[in-house]
């Protein structure tokens, strides 16, 4: 099995394409003080239709742009970019995205997963409180008597969840609108919505 990104014209294309996407949506939803992020939409996308290689590529690429552009603060969290890369994958793998409830329940696993993950670093780099509409979830859930790290692992990974369940459902509603013979030129597109 070849382990190297092999970066076709098409992919060459489509990372730019992801990255906007991912800074464009993020820096929106960040403006607004959501309790989610939405930065990740390109990401899913590319992991669908090209592999997780190409998805974590567009992750990468996104933070670090954004940790430019906005702050450090963003770096730690290009490992949440990388883990999401490979669920989605693996939810292609598994004919995820076939239909609405298989891409909701792969949103809550990924959601979860990349929650915990999430928690982990927001905890132990910055305290918990990393800016944005997940901050006011720690602080809310501490105004009610939790501790610090229970605050910082529910809020991340409620809101977690929420996110990646969202962009999930949106990459799903994607691939299944597109043609087949787009879906054709992606078969790791066209298995995960069983075309």
């Amino acid at each position: 099995m070849n382990h190297t990104l092999r970066i076709s014209p098409r992919l060459f294309a489509l990372v730019p394409a992801a990255v906007a996407i991912n800074l464009v949506v993020g820096t929106i939803v960040k403006e607004l003080s959501l309790p989610v992020f939405l930065d990740t939409v390109g990401t899913v996308l590319v992991a669908v239709l090209a592999g997780w290689r190409a998805g974590a590529l567009v992750g990468t690429v996104s933070q670090l742009l954004l940790g430019l552009l906005t702050g450090y603060q963003y770096l730690p969290f290009v490992v949440i970019q990388w883990l999401l890369s490979l669920l989605a994958s693996f939810a292609a793998n598994r004919r995820g995205f076939t239909k609405l409830w298989r891409t909701v329940l792969w949103g809550i696993a990924a959601g979860a997963c990349c929650g915990a993950v999430s928690s982990v670093i927001s905890y132990y780099f910055f305290g918990g409180i990393t800016g944005g509409g997940v901050s006011w979830v720690v602080t809310g859930l501490r105004s009610l008597g939790a501790s610090q790290p229970m605050a910082v692992f529910v809020g991340s990974s409620s809101t977690d969840i929420l996110d990646k369940g969202i962009v999930i459902v949106v990459v799903g509603f994607v691939l299944r609108s597109l043609p087949r013979r787009i879906l054709g030129r992606f078969p790791m597109a066209a298995r995960a919505v069983g075309k």
